[in-house]
């Protein structure tokens, strides 16, 4: 319900930033994703109240958690924006619905089961080389279509295939025609509705459609949507089971929808009209569909009103058919410029052929649906309540999307309709061709071939395993313990051994803790010998709170101060105009400071010719005044927004122990806002998205070239500062 209800009360473009989930989490809601959240949530809904009305055995909680967990994975992926969100949500939703197909826990079901997360898996792993791919590629979570332009080759190849295993194109089909048959109806209404929908979206997100033409990958993915429509519908017609019958219709559907989509890849110029086309199509399919599946569970659960759930059942089979007035209609005329303008001609045909495939396989469902027989089961009226609300929108569909009935489409189905008549009317020729196709026919061809595999493995493994025990049994007598050796292991073995040996240790290593910060208070400061000195300085200092410095000190030495002294870091030598613009400077030493000479690259440092000039030369250090600033820990360095000077980010600028830190902690709202600042002083960090990538180091190095400091590009306080200085 939530869900819904966001797709009705959430403006479109609203954004939520969670910088603190995966790699900085990022929500929103766009046309598309607006649309696949609609119809989703609703079919999620109505198939949760269907499997609460329907029974479902002792493991009724474990479905109901991991219903609820594949539910959740599909909203994400849908309201992500990012590909880390995308990936997650794909593989929570995919995972837990492993335990959706195998609920019932029978031979039929965990053979299911085993097909289907070994092709989930091998799906996963593809798509999420697919996505690390594309991060990399386009340098950002969240890439814009223009981005995705640069795509190479092998990103897209694994994003197609690894999506490919979700949406049942043919040959990666194997796991659609067994899982949907063996899960419950509740659970095989999303399926075949939702989580297949989703390769789809994924295209459309992550492939650059409308950007530029991929004539290569949309002939590629034309030619296997068309074969996968081409030879499902035959295969479906085939089966003896309704549930069977559904699932190798969506494997056709999955296939025209595949087929629409390269032919965008191959013409940029029907993305304007092919995305919400087949937006609406997606739709109509899953409304659809899913009702089928949750009928024929109403049929087989013995529901009430079974005449009226017969009615129902012929109206979802028309409309899946495409017949007149029904939302099929509607969707084909939305799909019809794609088919008109595509670059190749004779998909019209192919298309225009598998209507009256359809319409036969429609009537296939119906008859089989007729002839099962269940007695009356009191208890189901939610569930046939939500599943006539379901029917309702489908009847209302062509209202929202109306289309003008083409003569050509009706013809295509009343010829399906008058072929199923003359099937049903002489039967005799087509009856002996029903299950000669088992469910997932691919895997029933290469049963055979797979059984000699095994069998001549297992002779093989025999053989060796012959040749090779009289080696492995000398080498066991060789590498095995002697006695005395093993009579003290099985000493340690002993529980009062092996407890005093255990509490040694504890003691050893709670002294050593002990111990340890003792020795680290108690060590001295070791002494520099560059700031010792035979010259005897005696200063007495007194600083004024008006910043008046008066210094009377009377340096004695014998040793020459020389420019090549080496200076170390925690003493800093300035010139007296650079000390402060407020305090005054009176010396009474006489002494002259020599200002501090920077060695560049190409100078080596300067060295110390002798050992008795360094400990010659004095080092002033500067005396802590009482007043002084100190690190407050309590005192972060607030930084600003471009935008907004009131939406200050909090930055500790010091150690808990009064230490100044050089660089603040790198986040993910650090790295944006960075990049924020970066662009409105008109340099290109990339996309302003918290990541600090190539180019964004590479802006930050421009930036700090324009204003004549050595590049780095690296965030630290100094940086921070320069950028947030006024203009001057």
């Amino acid at each position: 319900m939530p869900a819904l209800g966001a797709t009705l009360l959430v403006p479109l473009g609203s954004r939520i930033e969670l910088p603190w989930l995966l790699l900085g989490t990022q929500l929103g809601l766009d046309p598309l994703g607006r649309t696949y959240l609609l119809f989703t949530a609703l079919l999620w809904l109505v198939a949760g109240i269907h499997a609460g009305g329907t029974g479902l055995g002792p493991r009724a909680g474990r479905f109901r958690a991991l219903f609820l967990l594949a539910m959740a994975g599909n909203l994400w992926l849908i309201v992500g924006q990012d590909l880390a969100s995308f990936y997650v949500g794909f593989a929570i939703m995919g995972l837990a619905a492993y335990g959706l197909v195998i609920h019932e826990g029978n031979a039929r079901a965990l053979r299911a089961g085993r097909v289907y997360l070994a092709m989930a898996l091998l799906g996963e792993v593809t798509l999420f080389a697919a996505l690390v791919l594309i991060a990399s590629e386009s340098g950002t979570l969240t890439p814009a279509p223009q981005q995705l332009a640069t795509l190479g080759p092998v990103a897209i190849g694994l994003l197609l295939a690894g999506l490919a295993v979700k949406a049942g194109l043919m040959p990666l089909h194997l796991w659609l025609p067994l899982a949907h048959p063996a899960a419950p109806a509740a659970a095989s209404a999303v399926l075949s509705a939702t989580m297949i929908k989703v390769a789809l979206l994924g295209w459309l997100r992550y492939l650059p459609v409308g950007v530029i033409a991929l004539p290569g990958w949309g002939e590629l993915l034309t030619g296997i949507g068309l074969l996968t429509l081409a030879l499902a519908l035959p295969f479906g017609l085939v089966q003896t089971e309704a549930k069977t019958v559904l699932a190798y219709s969506s494997i056709a559907k999955m296939g025209l929808l595949a087929a629409l989509l390269g032919a965008m890849l191959a013409e940029p110029t029907l993305a304007e009209v092919g995305v919400g086309a087949l937006a609406l199509y997606v739709v109509h399919h899953a409304l659809v569909k899913g009702g089928l599946f949750l009928g024929v569970g109403l049929r087989k659960a013995g529901a009430p009103a079974q005449p009226l759930i017969l009615v129902g059942m012929a109206l979802l089979a028309l409309a899946m058919a495409g017949a007149p007035l029904t939302s099929g209609a509607a969707a084909k005329a939305a799909v019809a410029p794609l088919l008109e303008h595509a670059r190749w001609p004779w998909i019209l045909t192919v298309v225009s052929a598998s209507v009256v495939v359809t319409t036969l396989l429609m009537a296939r469902l119906l008859w089989l649906v007729i002839r099962i027989e269940t007695p009356p089961s009191p208890g189901l009226s939610w569930a046939l309540a939500s599943w006539s609300g379901l029917i309702g929108l489908v009847v209302l569909f062509p209202l929202l999307a109306p289309a003008r009935p083409e003569l050509k489409d009706s013809l295509l189905v009343g010829v399906g309709v008058v072929v199923a008549f003359w099937v049903w009317r002489w039967p005799s020729p087509l009856r002996r061709l029903a299950g000669r196709i088992p469910p997932g026919d691919l895997l029933a061809l290469l049963a055979p071939p797979w059984r000699v595999i095994t069998r001549v493995w297992q002779r093989l493994a025999t053989a060796w395993l012959a040749l090779t025990r009289p080696l492995v049994a000398r080498l066991e007598d060789t590498l095995t313990l002697g006695p005395a050796v093993a009579d003290g292991e099985h000493g340690l073995r002993r529980w009062p051994v092996a407890g005093a040996l255990w509490l040694t240790l504890l003691l050893l290593l709670i002294g050593a803790l002990w111990r340890a910060p003792i020795e680290i208070a108690a060590r001295p400061m070791e002494s520099d010998p560059l700031i010792e000195s035979t010259s005897e300085i005696e200063s007495t200092s007194e600083i004024e709170s008006t910043s008046e410095i008066e210094s009377t000190s009377e340096i004695e030495s014998t040793s020459e101060i020389e420019s090549t002294s080496e200076i170390e870091s925690t003493s800093e030598i300035e010139s007296t105009s650079e000390i402060e613009s407020t305090s005054e400077i009176e010396a009474t030493s006489g002494v002259e400071v020599m200002p501090e000479v920077e060695s560049t690259p190409d100078e080596p440092a300067p060295q110390i010719e002798s050992m008795q000039e360094a400990e010659a030369t004095p080092r002033v250090e500067p005396e802590s005044a009482p007043g002084a600033t100190v690190c407050d820990p309590a005192r972060p360095f607030l930084l600003a927004a471009p935008d907004d000077a009131e939406d200050l980010l909090r930055l500790p600028r010091c150690n808990s122990d009064g230490t100044t830190l050089d660089a603040p902690e790198l986040s993910n709202a650090l790295v944006r806002r960075v990049q924020r600042w970066l662009v409105t002083q008109g340099f290109d960090p990339g996309p302003v998205d918290g990541l600090i990538g190539p180019r964004t180091r590479a802006a930050i190095r421009a930036f700090e070239r324009d204003r004549g400091d050595r590049a780095r590009g690296a965030i630290d306080f100094d940086l921070l500062e320069r950028l947030t200085a006024p203009a001057h």
